[in-house]
């Protein structure tokens, strides 16, 4: 890793984005048999071998499963001895009619933090549901967090959605997967720009690598991070890593590092990377248990 692109400050505050999962344990519609390496089990175990050579100390999992509640407890437990994991974003059932009882219950865990729910294994018109927005009322109500893992199609969801919840923290994943392999940024750009407008949405720089293919390189992906932090500005952004699915297109942790780094270098200042690469997620999610230094 250059050392010439950190500044040592942020190694305390470093704090990334990350899935595990066991295939035995729960019944995952993906990473499935079509899957190639990702179809095998991934534990924090592999995580701290892969992040071993990087200045990464602290790590949030975010769910992989849809309509698994057990999910939440798997990694609460795994987090007992696991003690950089600092947060969980995890899946709960925004339609159940006590969806607030069971958030708060879920909540007296510290380290859980907010809510996802992946959009592609739903109708293009699940989000806008009176009884998914019941859920959303109650993750505001809770100062809870919803991480919405979006494609160009549905970025609108953002804008639309945004103002209806005005206290609750909306954060895009993998800055909505635009389509950098076929060069396509119409819509993307648009629904980056709109989605930004609202101040309680937030943004992840993650997924890069996928998303721009196996021959990735820094200078295609350079002008859609530039985008995202110019609209959403740079405390309104936050490196997630998208562990392990960044190993489908051959890269590692500090590949990945090292390219968001070389992205942002003309489009912030040294304090506002040290922002993006951990304290802008410590303060987006509210983290509650102490950083590991």
């Amino acid at each position: 890793m250059n050392d010439k692109l950190i500044n040592p400050s942020m190694y305390l505050m470093l704090l990334l984005i990350s899935d595990f999962w066991e295939l035995k344990r729960f019944p995952y519609t993906w990473p499935n048999e079509g899957a190639g390496i990702m179809y095998q089990d991934i534990f924090p175990s592999d995580y701290a071998l892969d992040v071993r050579d990087t200045p990464v100390k602290n790590a949030i999992f975010v769910q992989v499963l849809n309509k698994n509640h057990p999910e939440n407890e798997w990694v609460f437990e795994l987090a007992k001895t696991n003690k950089w994991i600092v947060g969980v974003v995890g899946w709960i059932d925004l339609t159940e009619p006590k969806v607030e009882s069971i958030l708060k219950n879920a909540a007296e865990n510290p380290l859980f933090v907010g809510v996802r729910h992946i959009l592609d294994f739903e109708n293009s018109e699940w989000i806008g549901r009176d009884d998914v927005q019941n859920g959303l009322k109650a993750l505001e109500k809770l100062n809870l967090t919803y991480d919405l893992l979006l494609r160009p199609p549905s970025l609108h969801w953002a804008a639309e959605i945004a103002p209806k919840f005005p206290n609750l923290r909306f954060i895009i994943n993998h800055i909505s997967k635009p389509y950098m392999k076929d060069h396509i940024t119409e819509g993307w750009k648009e629904g980056i720009i709109e989605a930004a407008k609202h101040p309680n949405v937030y943004c992840k720089l993650s997924g890069l690598v996928n998303e721009a293919g196996p021959n990735w390189t820094a200078a295609d992906i350079k002008p859609y991070v530039e985008h995202v932090v110019k609209n959403f500005g740079a405390k309104r952004c936050m490196f997630g890593s998208d562990f392990p699915v960044f190993k489908m297109v051959g890269a590692t942790y500090t590949d990945i590092f090292q390219l968001l780094m070389e992205c942002l270098m003309d489009c912030t200042t040294a304090e506002e990377r040290e922002g993006i690469f951990g304290k802008n997620a410590v303060d987006i999610y509210r983290i509650k248990v102490p950083l590991n230094t």
